[in-house]
């Protein structure tokens, strides 16, 4: 009852009764009722926190955004976030070595894609080294080479070097560095894919030349084939001896 003596009645929640101490009847100053209000308050928000942090782990940074998304208080987001986090609710280091392990297991992306991830995420660039430091760079060569023999059918038509350097820009673009593709590259038996090379060269080679002949006068022919055989990477040398052979075949 207020100063006025005038009744009031509202629904709490149940810590907030025990915390307290209401029952019915009880005598409440107006400053106490409005501190019971914020009290009530934060239990509100915990409880929206709670719901969110049911579905899956998440980050402080996404549990804080949710509730500023949901307009709770900035004064009542602090405690509700210090409450999740002694709880063990939110924890961003567990968060980031969960994360790292999973992509490891079901992904080929490199450390540099997870670390951006998770500084998305808000994750300490602390806590997110120490998380990849699982995904080492024995492991990560393991994984590269397996992208190089899921790549080989798309890229067996092309010269060696083009295909080095489509297999590095994929590699790059799932977050490997540079130094850990050589590492791999020399790993892998690029052999075969040599050995393929003039196989590759005559396919190119036919294809491109059936283009320009509609295009060019036959004198203009073999130097703009010339030049596009050596934008995809092969080899002047082998370029001219396949021009040889061709003019060979030809006499």
């Amino acid at each position: 009852m207020d100063e006025n003596s005038e009744r009031f009645a509202c629904g709490v929640h149940e810590s907030i009764l025990v915390r307290w101490e209401l029952a019915k009847d009880k005598a409440i100053t107006a400053a106490e009722l409005e501190e019971i209000i914020q009290d009530d308050d934060v239990e509100k928000a915990k409880k929206k926190a709670l719901h969110f942090l049911a579905r899956r782990m998440r980050t402080e940074r996404e549990v804080r955004t949710k509730l500023e998304d949901d307009e709770v208080p900035i004064d009542h987001i602090e405690p509700v976030i210090e409450t999740m986090k002694n709880r063990g609710f939110i924890n961003d280091k567990e968060y980031a070595h969960t994360y790292v392990r999973t992509m490891m297991s079901t992904t080929d992306k490199g450390p540099g894609s997870m670390r951006r991830y998770l500084q998305d995420k808000g994750v300490s660039d602390a806590a997110i080294t120490e998380a990849l430091e699982q995904y080492d760079e024995q492991i990560q060569i393991e994984v590269i080479l397996k992208v190089i023999a899921k790549k080989d059918k798309t890229t067996s038509k092309d010269s060696l070097a083009m295909k080095k350097k489509k297999l590095t820009e994929a590699l790059l673009r799932k977050g490997f560095q540079q130094a850990t593709i050589a590492k791999a590259f020399e790993a892998h038996d690029f052999s075969r894919d040599a050995n393929d090379e003039w196989q590759s060269l005559h396919l190119q080679a036919e294809k491109a030349a059936n283009k320009l002949q509609r295009r060019y006068e036959p004198g203009k022919v073999k130097q703009k084939l010339k030049e596009q055989l050596y934008k995809k990477g092969f080899s002047l040398a082998m370029i001219d001896e396949y021009l040889e052979t061709l003019n060979e075949e030809r006499r």
